[in-house]
């Protein structure tokens, strides 16, 4: 009697366990437990903390992995005379938020802030990559950049975007386009062409609208002068349709007798 009361005992408990106990008859449905729907990416970015220390955006990688969230935390203490703080990025699957897929940290001379990152496919490779705001100013701004690689699923820091000021990428030229004001009436612009997965400055131009403009172009792996005018006074619409020329990097020059 007493071995029937403690195996009663033990049944009571399994179902107050359980939180219920429901015997079925047959013929009876028996529910399928409830699943918590799954969450979208813009959903789970919705979740994430966004404030003076924290920042998270999506990044559409275009490859297997798909939609990537990253999220960004500024540390509290300065690492210089110059407030640089360390950003740590942390890159998550949305469907799998157990563990991220991978963390790196970086200096940077700003904060972090919605507008601070940017979501672009910088090297034309047809895969999403992202920017971060590391220095701004009334000169120029520069930013670090993290290529994503497909083979390896992770994002790559890839340290000479850096060096671009301003930094415009135009997918239908195939150029990365930057510009350096270096007083209230002139500055530098520059372009870029991938090559053979590098990054290389294939012409700049130096534009003083009261006074010149010089050119130089990429040649036998230098930069050299290709075309300079000087001026005493000159129209600004006049100054800029010189300009418009070499924007484009098929333009070389009006043609002379001799060609």
């Amino acid at each position: 009697m007493a071995a029937k009361l403690k195996v009663t005992f033990l049944l009571l408990s399994l179902c107050l366990t359980l939180s219920s106990c429901h015997t079925y008859s047959a013929g009876d449905v028996i529910p399928e437990p409830s699943v918590q729907p799954e969450l979208s990416p813009q959903q789970v970015l919705e979740e994430q903390t966004v404030d003076d220390t924290h920042d998270a955006f999506l990044v559409d990688t275009g490859g297997q992995l798909g939609t990537l969230l990253v999220t960004a935390e500024l540390a509290m203490e300065s690492k210089d005379e110059f407030g640089t703080r360390d950003i740590t990025f942390t890159v998550w699957n949305p469907a799998e938020m157990e563990q991220p897929i991978q963390t790196f940290t970086e200096e940077f001379m700003m904060g972090v802030a919605p507008e601070f990152h940017d979501v672009v496919d910088a090297n034309f490779d047809g895969f999403q990559d992202f920017g971060y705001l590391f220095h701004a100013g009334n000169q120029p701004n520069h930013w670090h950049y993290w290529l994503w690689d497909e083979e390896q699923a992770q994002f790559i820091y890839y340290a000479p975007l850096i060096e671009v000021s301003q930094p415009v990428f135009d997918a239908e030229y195939q150029i990365v386009k930057g510009w350096a004001r270096s007083s209230a009436v002139s500055g530098t612009h520059s372009f870029y062409r991938w090559m053979d997965e590098e990054l290389v400055l294939v012409r700049e131009i130096y534009l003083d609208f009261t006074k010149m403009i010089v050119v130089k172009d990429l040649m036998d792996g230098q930069m050299a002068e290709v075309h300079r005018e000087e001026w005493e006074e000159k129209d600004e619409g006049d100054v800029l349709d010189v300009l418009y020329k070499w924007d484009n990097l098929d333009y070389h020059g009006e043609p002379t007798e001799e060609n």
